[in-house]
């Protein structure tokens, strides 16, 4: 079919508006990388653009000498997995008790979903997990809060809603129980949306940094971003922290917080492209009903 003049003009800048949003996205980031992997000099007389001066990965072997960061990095990567599958684990046994029958389905529903729109504050909520959870300074603190969230309840409820009744009522002639149910039919056949929804709780959990601020004061407890937050805006943790030879406190600030910035988002990034198939799926499964 044959494009009329309008829909050319249209075309055209459509694409001018996305590659000017894309520029956005994609030159700072470019900015970022330049700067950690250029020499002192030219980072210090600011002639870093989105190309590397003088390459050299000086910052690089400097952070990981930094055992701070190594710590804040197996911090970040156990409660990142751990969170992710008892939150995974959680969410889908709950939106499967909430997608079948029982008494009192209502009232626990409603109990289940005021969460989403009420909370006790942050004050009450400190109090509790200090005073009465006894809380500070310790893991737990990182993990069980964040490991119930009613939205991907929703979500994952709505998925198993669409699953044919009649694989059920077939496992239940073959004396199948709720369990063998759950993981043998209900799991399989919704897993690209269990993907998804790991990922969206694994992104959440790489990212956390607040309740390590509020109830962390220890350093070996640092989690990634709150590492990156102590160098970049803190400026509490810089290369001179850093036991080392005495050429490498030469690195400028800007150089060695720059390369944090990466070194903190790379791994996530990696991860990314190999999730991002069953991403795809679990957003559009259920999209289209026949």
């Amino acid at each position: 079919m044959k494009l009329t003049r309008g829909e050319k003009v249209f075309q055209v800048a459509a694409y001018v508006f996305l590659l000017c949003i894309l520029a956005t996205v994609v030159f700072p980031i470019m900015n970022i990388l330049a700067i950690s992997l250029s020499g002192p000099k030219a980072v210090q007389l600011k002639q870093v653009s989105i190309w590397p001066v003088d390459f050299t990965l000086g910052a690089y072997a400097l952070i990981l000498k930094s055992e701070l960061f190594l710590h804040s990095l197996f911090n970040t990567i156990g409660i990142t997995i751990i969170n992710t599958i008892l939150a995974v684990f959680i969410t889908v046994c709950v939106a499967y008790v909430f997608s079948t029958d029982f008494i009192g389905k209502t009232f626990v529903t409603y109990f289940f979903v005021i969460t989403m729109y009420f909370g006790g504050g942050l004050i009450p909520s400190y109090i509790v997990n200090t005073n009465y959870l006894h809380m500070r300074d310790n893991f737990l603190i990182l993990i069980l809060p964040g490991l119930v969230s009613m939205y991907y309840i929703i979500v994952v409820r709505s998925q198993i809603s669409n699953i044919p009744p009649s694989l059920f009522e077939a496992a239940e002639m073959d004396g199948a129980s709720e369990a063998q149910k759950l993981f043998s039919i209900t799991i399989p056949s919704i897993t690209p949306t269990l993907a998804a929804v790991a990922m969206f709780f694994a992104l959440s959990n790489w990212n956390t940094w607040f309740p390590v601020m509020l109830y962390d004061t220890k350093r070996n407890l640092w989690t990634l971003q709150y590492f990156l937050r102590a160098v970049v805006f803190e400026h509490i943790y810089t290369p001179a922290s850093i036991p080392t030879t005495a050429s490498s406190i030469n690195i400028p600030p800007e150089n060695f917080q720059n390369a944090v910035i990466v070194m903190v988002a790379l791994p996530i990034v990696m991860i990314y492209p190999f999730v991002q198939k069953y991403f795809v799926k679990g957003i559009l499964s259920g999209a289209v009903k026949e």
